[in-house]
């Protein structure tokens, strides 16, 4: 898997856990807490996909320092949008589509979208 790092002016590392995550069909929110007691809310707006999957699931991918280190990456090559592109079916391989992940302690979350997420602490 290639992968960059989404800098975020809040917090760079890898020790987050997802809490919770909602999706009204518009924006699919995320909650990470950081440092066991801060959250940060991260908002795709939009998303065509996500995907939550356990990290166990993954394992092929943590050989990349990229992945072990941090917790929100814009994957580019090799992750789960590489995948479905090469299904028939699967009509929004022809659109300009970004590949996110947001990596937690024990979940993590794939999403495909055409937007940068925005993310806020709370």
């Amino acid at each position: 898997m290639k992968a960059s790092l989404i800098k975020c002016e809040y917090y760079q590392g890898n020790d987050t856990y997802i809490e919770s995550l909602s999706y009204d069909l518009d924006e699919l929110k995320i909650i990470v807490v950081i440092e066991s007691e801060k959250r940060l809310e991260i908002v795709f707006q939009y998303p065509i996909g996500f995907r939550c999957l356990d990290e166990g699931d993954l394992l092929e991918f943590w050989g990349n320092p990229d992945v072990t280190n941090n917790w929100l990456l814009q994957i580019e090559e090799s992750g789960w949008y590489d995948q479905e592109s090469k299904r028939d079916g699967f009509l929004s391989k022809d659109n300009e589509v970004n590949e996110y992940l947001v990596k937690g302690k024990n979940d993590c979350i794939s999403i495909l979208d055409i937007n940068k997420p925005k993310i806020r602490i709370m």
